[in-house]
């Protein structure tokens, strides 16, 4: 995908090769019927595991996620911005996807609720109606095969953190070997100490789970809030996205940076 910024980021500065969104793989099963003679044939389930880019029928490119428990997050924008993110619950039986979720809109501060249904591939196609009308289609992206590993993801990245009320603020993220994350902002009376860890998930892809808390009197999310969320990092362009949702999955962070 192009080169994008956050909207609402005057200076076009956030810079994203593509989009990766984090999100969710799916605990699936198989489903079988009963034969005239008692027999029973399995029906495979498709998997609807790992990261998918695709763009939608008003021309929005999408990238999602679906993670081994149904969580699904994602991001969207067009071809100079990233405008919004997703974050959902998705299921699959045979080759049928369905599943219900909650846009963020960057551009006009709002969210709204809506449903899923479609179709997937393993490791191929996936293509879905949303309730608002909108359709899409998309592939399979085979970065989420690498190895999640915290040795690769250790390092200092500064960019751009933007939440559900704030507009993108230049922020500097570091992560230690061991997974330990770590932001903060100090300017007079005003501080706000971003504190947490990243872990590898039990699936092994490139996705860590994300758990941040925020504490000061200048946090946009409030002193005390915890989010808990994925991140994800691009070895190839050296790039760290993360996203984060408060308990109430009311408001969360966004972080892309690079190192």
């Amino acid at each position: 995908m192009p080169p994008r910024h956050v909207a609402g980021d005057p200076q076009g500065e956030l810079q994203m090769k593509r989009l990766t969104a984090l999100a969710a793989a799916l605990v699936l099963s198989a489903c079988g019927g009963g034969g005239g003679d008692g027999a029973t044939t399995p029906t495979t389930t498709a998997s609807a595991e790992g990261f998918w880019n695709g763009t939608t029928s008003n021309g929005t490119q999408v990238s999602l996620a679906v993670l081994e428990n149904g969580e699904t997050w994602g991001l969207y924008g067009n071809a100079s911005a990233l405008t919004g993110a997703v974050y959902g619950i998705t299921s699959t039986s045979g080759t049928t996807l369905s599943g219900s979720g909650t846009g963020f809109n960057f551009v006009s501060r709002t969210s709204g609720n809506g449903t899923f249904t479609g179709s997937v591939s393993t490791k191929g196609t996936i293509s879905f109606n949303v309730s608002d009308g909108t359709q899409l289609t998309g592939t399979y992206d085979s970065s989420y095969d690498q190895t999640a590993s915290l040795a690769n993801l250790a390092g200092s990245y500064t960019g751009w953190a933007v939440t559900g009320t704030i507009a993108p603020q230049t922020s500097t993220v570091v992560v230690d070997v061991n997974g330990n994350v770590s932001s903060s902002f100090v300017s007079g009376s005003l501080t706000c100490v971003t504190s947490g860890t990243a872990t590898p998930r039990a699936s092994g892809k490139n996705v860590f789970s994300l758990q941040l808390t925020f504490t000061g009197n200048y946090c946009a999310l409030g002193n005390g809030t915890v989010v808990t969320g994925v991140a994800t990092y691009d070895s190839v362009n050296r790039e760290l996205i993360a996203m984060g949702l408060n308990s109430a999955k009311s408001d969360g962070l966004i972080f892309l940076g690079t190192r």
